[in-house]
């Protein structure tokens, strides 16, 4: 990467002497950790202690291994297995199963796992219900649900039978993976095995529906829990609220307010504030006022949490003034969230000056500072192109102690490449790097783009590849930008060639991709093949007819 960047008169070792950019990078960086030694592979070692037949050492040879993050061998670890069976140590032989068993699944080799299930019979040895558990874990993990319901069933025939870890262990991986219907069937056969659904269960598939936009289906479960032998709680209920809230049934979801209430589930903060906190992103700030307003008489306090909802939701609606005149008539102290919230508000309105003295008074006050709060002043000096502020407040924010996160440099990368500044970018970008900061595509485009844009195709053409060579893949709006510098350089050929590159590396074209060739057509004066090709997209709907229009 360095060989792409220009060489630079600053030491980096000498923060003081660089450029502001560099200075930003060099101080924000965190010492490399020394890279652990690696440690050597243990099978050989097992496969001598049993030839040896010392079968302590090399059970616990297997355990030491694996917790240093070292996957046993599957054949040596069967082997063992075996060995210890023979000689009636069979205690050992299941603690060195489920070592086997619980690495294989973490380092994805679940096969292995399973090969070791189906060898153990012969041994004499028959798996428990921790050894099937571990394996139904690893199988759920990798979702490989066909492969879940043939090893349970063959658990249940070698009359293995499941307990309540099994069983909650398989509902949540089958609500996880969306597969509420399993989960379902999972919960009417606990009580078949001696085992009782619980509510946590119950919930978690209420949940599960929720997110699927099954909010019907979820109340009706919530209301017949009963068959499980469960009683709906609270969670329960204010699962379910957020969901019709999610979905604009807000009257369906006040109606539950009452009820939990005659089902002796009555709301609590947690649940006025879901309801609370979806009205105020939608805007819809006069019914969580009454709401706010219906809380004492469910004895719930109104906190923080309640108020900042409402500062936000102020915010949303672009009444800024409203929400500083709750601000500082709020009876509670402010926090992070309530600061940042104004903050946003404030910039977005564009009152700079008013976000200064908020800010200085969250610093006045010791409220503590977080990388978002900055990101939000960050964000809105490179929007208005105040660069050089912008970088000012990063140096403020990590002398209060707030370390730069991967949003703050990709920020100010795309605040320095509109300004068209690809030196600047430049340095930027090679202080980041030096330094062994974790970049992203993000950061590369932004240069890609003001490189583009300067006419430096070939170094941004450099980078793109630098780019693919650690091992990220590039997107469209990368590929785009270098499409338009050839296509403004009367480089059309080359661009078809670059665009060829692009499909055949699995990135799929946008509209602009297509703007783009096409324009660059024209502009060399290929009027006639600008419109086939322009026809043609059309005709395959990969342009709209608007476009189509326009272009003619």
């Amino acid at each position: 990467m360095a060989t792409l960047l220009p060489s630079f008169p600053h030491a980096l070792s000498k923060p003081r002497h660089l450029h502001h950019h560099s200075r930003v990078a060099a101080a924000s960086a965190r010492p490399e950790a020394p890279s652990p030694a690696s440690a050597a592979p243990a099978s050989s070692r097992l496969r001598r202690l049993i030839a040896r037949d010392d079968l302590a050492e090399a059970a616990r040879l297997v355990e030491t291994s694996t917790s240093r993050g070292e996957a046993p061998d599957v054949y040596l670890c069967t082997k063992l297995i075996r060995n210890l069976c023979r000689r009636g140590r069979t205690s050992d032989a299941a603690r060195v199963l489920r070592t086997a068993e619980a690495s294989a699944p973490r380092e994805g080799r679940v096969d292995d796992a399973r090969e070791i299930l189906n060898r153990l019979s012969s041994y004499g040895f028959q798996p428990d219900i921790v050894s099937y558990t571990t394996v139904l874990k690893g199988l759920c993990a990798a979702r490989r649900w066909d492969d879940v319901k043939v090893l349970f069933a063959e658990m249940v025939e070698k009359n293995c039978v499941p307990n309540e870890v099994t069983f909650d262990m398989l509902v949540r991986f089958f609500c996880r993976g969306g597969m509420v219907e399993r989960a379902i069937e999972v919960l009417q056969q606990m009580s078949q095995h001696g085992c009782t659904p619980n509510t946590t269960l119950c919930n978690i598939v209420i949940n599960a529906m929720c997110k699927q936009g099954r909010v019907d289906d979820a109340y009706n479960f919530l209301d017949n829990m009963g068959i499980y032998g469960c009683n709906p709680d609270t969670i329960s209920y204010t699962t379910v609220l957020r969901g019709l809230c999610r979905s604009g049934r807000w009257e369906h979801a006040k109606e539950l307010l009452p009820e939990m209430v005659r089902k002796n589930c009555p709301p609590n903060e947690v649940t006025f504030n879901t309801f609370i906190c979806i009205l105020c992103q939608k805007g819809l700030i006069e019914p969580a006022i009454k709401l706010i307003e219906l809380m004492p008489e469910y004895g719930c306090s109104v906190g923080i949490v309640t108020y900042n909802a409402l500062v936000h939701g102020f915010c949303v609606q672009g009444r800024v003034d409203s929400a500083l005149e709750l601000f500082n008539n709020l009876p509670c102290e402010p926090n992070t969230i309530t600061y940042t919230t104004l903050l946003t508000g404030l910039c977005h309105t564009e009152q700079l000056d008013a976000a200064a003295e908020l800010l200085a008074e969250m610093i006045q006050k010791d409220c503590p500072l977080n990388a978002v709060t900055f990101n939000v002043l960050v964000s809105f000096f490179c929007q208005k192109g105040f660069v050089e502020e912008a970088i000012e407040l990063v140096y403020q924010m990590m002398e209060h102690g707030c370390t730069p996160n991967l949003i703050t440099f990709n920020t100010l990368l795309d605040g320095i490449t509109k300004d068209c500044n690809s030196e600047e970018a430049l340095e930027l970008l090679h202080g980041l790097v030096s330094k062994g900061v974790s970049l992203d595509t993000i950061t590369y485009s932004s240069v890609v783009d003001v490189l583009s844009r300067e006419d430096r195709t070939e170094e941004a053409i450099q980078m793109f590849h630098a780019v693919q060579d650690m091992g990220m893949r590039p997107k469209a709006g990368m590929y785009n930008k270098i499409l338009f510098s050839l296509c403004k350089r009367c480089e059309t050929d080359q661009a078809i060639d670059f665009f060829a590159y692009m499909v055949s590396n699995g990135c799929m074209p946008n509209e602009p991709t297509y703007i783009i060739l096409i324009e660059g057509l024209a502009h060399e004066g290929l009027l006639k093949e600008a419109r086939y090709v322009l026809s043609e997209l059309y005709a395959k709907g990969v342009l709209s007819k608007s476009l189509l229009e326009d272009q003619h």
